[in-house]
């Protein structure tokens, strides 16, 4: 690695070319973006002191011998800066921006990627034409320009030769043998990364590869905006991670069958690339389309959305509630590797439900009982190592088990830690959710049971206590009777699920006015109606 202060007209010197990967994301930068370069590029011309842009991170390329450039980079950190950069001096000097951002061969020396490539080659060789500005109307990089040009007369304003000479970067320039990924994620630990798909799809396709890439990435993650807003969406598991790294990670499990450590998911797929290539039997193309057939299983049965969703009946969409309700995603990985097997006919859908059902036990459990989550990821990578794909090879694993650290507790130790749980409002939301589902089964209940996130948990007795919950049998409390009834309200015992959260004043009240409310402030009555779980205790007197 070399590392050092760059000018502009050092890296863009015309013997080079700059390449942005070609399945690389699009340009992304908007108004306030341009308008603080623009406040700087003002600032460097009014002082004309040395103004840092940033670090450039550039990774040498092969290049063979009739190549007639033979410096070509990748570009790992700066694409979005350099873009600007370039259209800035577009519309600020012609004469110097032909100078210094064309190579030898007269070309501009940046090379956009697929999604850019077409309408930045139009505007930097002045070939934009009424036909390019509908199809990409919406393009940021044709916005950008036209942003430029609308600023022309400030722009005119600001001096070209001190941008040139002021303005630089830190440029990072590593050998094609190094791991670009590590040095890109030090540098930006504290800014927006390249995703894990980012980097692998470009780890996995070739330019030669576009028509592959459009029949199976794009089709499958990039398709629409519903698709690009699934994929992305940041499911809560304790840290946020986005749906597309979750398959991600459960897909190379499923392959590999070895360790797959979220955190180092790129280098993962890298490590077992390079292994495979050096195998005379392994198709980099059947790898591909096995990942885009994951990631179809994947959509159609994984979604956080049924925490927002009507009908919950399944034990597919009850064990979503679980994963994404209690944030107990390490099971996903298992929770694919057991819909792959049903999809390939090695499971049929009663066994899966029977093990959907055997698995939600244990989860449940475990939970009440308070036992450690820490082993899951070894445990459910076990499973799919071991190929625990039928309800007599999990009910041995978990039902027959003498492993104490995984073990399903037995019901008298679950009764007891049952009345003793003090669950966080989260929790208990799910546990009484799903106890209402199967009330509600087994009463054939007519009432359609609102999803998870239109319930709110209430404490029955308050918190509050003291003022409105005295003692019947005397106006005096013990310590240890306080210390009891305040242990006791914490309890799942004293959880409810309502429709609506109760006005503070109500909540804290008395029994009859927390059941009837007072006025306009409407009480548990209310809230609570159709609530099979709660529905005779507010019969209950004070």
């Amino acid at each position: 690695m070399e590392a050092g202060k760059r000018t502009i007209e050092e890296i863009f010197n015309n013997g080079r070319v700059l390449k942005i990967p070609f399945f690389q994301r699009s340009y992304v930068w908007e108004e306030e973006n341009w308008e603080r370069f623009m406040d700087d590029m003002k600032r460097i011309s009014k002082d004309n002191k040395y103004y840092f842009m940033g670090s450039l991170i550039l990774k040498s390329e092969e290049v063979t011998s009739d190549e007639e450039i033979g410096d070509i980079r990748t570009i790992i950190d700066g694409q979005q800066r350099l873009t600007t950069l370039i259209l800035f001096f577009k519309v600020l000097d012609s004469i110097t921006f032909k100078h210094t951002f064309f190579n030898r061969k007269t070309e501009i020396i940046l090379k956009h990627n697929r999604y850019d490539y077409e309408i930045f080659q139009a505007i930097v060789n002045d070939k934009i034409n009424e036909n390019l500005k509908e199809k990409y109307k919406n393009n940021k990089i044709l916005n950008c320009y036209n942003y430029f040009l609308e600023n022309q007369k400030l722009i005119k304003e600001i001096d070209c030769d001190s941008i040139l000479n002021k303005l630089y970067f830190v440029g990072i320039d590593l050998d094609k043998e190094e791991d670009d990924q590590e040095i890109f994620d030090t540098i930006n630990s504290l800014g927006v990364s390249l995703t894990t798909a980012e980097l692998l799809k470009n780890e996995l396709f070739e330019k030669d590869d576009e028509e592959f890439y459009n029949k199976t990435w794009e089709e499958t993650f990039e398709q629409d905006e519903d698709s690009k807003k699934y994929w992305e969406e940041k499911v809560d598991s304790g840290n946020k991670r986005e749906n597309i790294d979750l398959l991600l990670q459960a897909s190379l499990l499923i392959i590999d069958k070895k360790k797959v450590e979220i955190g180092h998911l790129f280098n993962d797929y890298k490590s077992f690339l390079k292994e495979k290539k050096s195998e005379s039997n392994f198709d980099k193309k059947d790898f591909i389309n096995t990942l885009m057939e994951h990631a179809k299983i994947y959509r159609e049965n994984i979604n956080y959305d049924f925490l927002y969703q009507n009908n919950v009946d399944s034990p597919t969409e009850r064990f979503n509630l679980i994963i994404f309700g209690l944030k107990i995603t390490t099971i996903i990985p298992y929770f694919l590797y057991l819909l792959k097997e049903k999809e390939s006919e090695n499971l049929d859908s009663e066994n899966l439900d029977k093990m959907l059902k055997l698995l939600e036990c244990y989860l449940i459990r475990r939970l009440i009982c308070k036992e450690t989550t820490r082993g899951y990821n070894i445990l459910f990578s076990s499973f799919i190592r071991n190929e625990i794909n039928s309800y007599e090879k999990l009910s041995e694993k978990i039902l027959e088990s003498d492993d104490s650290t995984n073990r399903l507790p037995k019901d008298e130790d679950f009764e007891k830690a049952f009345l003793e749980y003090s669950p966080t409002n989260k929790q208990a939301s799910v546990i009484l959710y799903l106890i209402e589902m199967c009330k509600r089964h087994s009463e054939k209940s007519s009432t359609d049971l609102k999803p998870l996130n239109k319930y709110e948990t209430e404490h029955v007795m308050p918190q509050k206590w003291k003022e409105n919950w005295k003692f019947s049998d005397s106006e005096e409390h013990s310590e240890e009777q306080i210390n009891e009834r305040n242990k006791l309200i914490k309890t799942l015992g004293n959880l409810t699920i309502i429709s609506a959260r109760l006005n503070k004043s109500i909540g804290n009240s008395s029994w009859e006015t927390k059941k009837n409310g007072n006025g306009q402030k409407k009480g548990l009555k209310e809230y609570s109606t159709g609530i099979i779980i709660f529905k005779k205790y507010l019969d209950y007197p004070e």
